[in-house]
């Protein structure tokens, strides 16, 4: 059940950790710092590791021992109560490069690439995992604007991410509608 928890990037935990250079399109302007605190799942793709999930986050904050702490909350659907993991994360490369080691099992890691973020704000992400199969928006916000939201996926689909079959964090898995 522990599993089921997991946050978007945490799914990719069971893909296993490549040592391959994270993918071209990863941010070169990072900054880890102004990455911490708390981030709310706006949009994800279908998978198996969050089936259920919704209102899904995740607190970053730095550890004693070097770390990331990454807590991560979401509403599981199926049993109707909040489910909370812990885990922790680093820098994958560069300071300045938008790519983490993600564990919640110990020694086994999952890449967390950040494809595109608001470098004014910090207030939105698009992230994916080793590839492309797997993606995310992300905002400070538990809700983004609609315009917003379809900028994004406009641009995620131009990254060669499929838009298709979204699920949407808080709107029954759909698209928000116009307001």
């Amino acid at each position: 059940m522990l599993l089921r928890c997991l946050l978007p990037f945490l799914v990719l935990l069971f893909s296993g950790f490549s040592e391959a250079p994270p993918p071209p399109s990863v941010i070169r302007d990072f900054q880890p710092e102004r990455f911490l605190g708390n981030w709310y799942e706006i949009a994800r793709t279908d998978n198996t590791f969050q089936r259920n999930l919704d209102r899904v986050s995740a607190n970053y904050s730095v550890s004693g021992d070097g770390y990331i702490t990454v807590i991560n909350r979401a509403y599981d659907l199926k049993v109707m109560r909040w489910r909370t993991t812990k885990g922790r994360a680093m820098l994958a490369g560069e300071r300045t490069v938008g790519s983490l080691k993600v564990s919640f099992l110990g020694t086994f890691y999952s890449r967390y690439n950040i494809v595109d973020i608001d470098r004014k704000h910090y207030s939105w992400a698009i992230v994916c995992g080793r590839n492309s199969s797997m993606f995310w928006i992300i905002s400070r916000r538990p809700n983004m604007d609609r315009t917003l939201l379809k900028k994004l996926l406009a641009e995620a689909r131009m990254l060669g991410f499929d838009t298709k079959n979204m699920l949407y964090a808080g709107y029954g898995g759909k698209l928000p509608r116009e307001r």
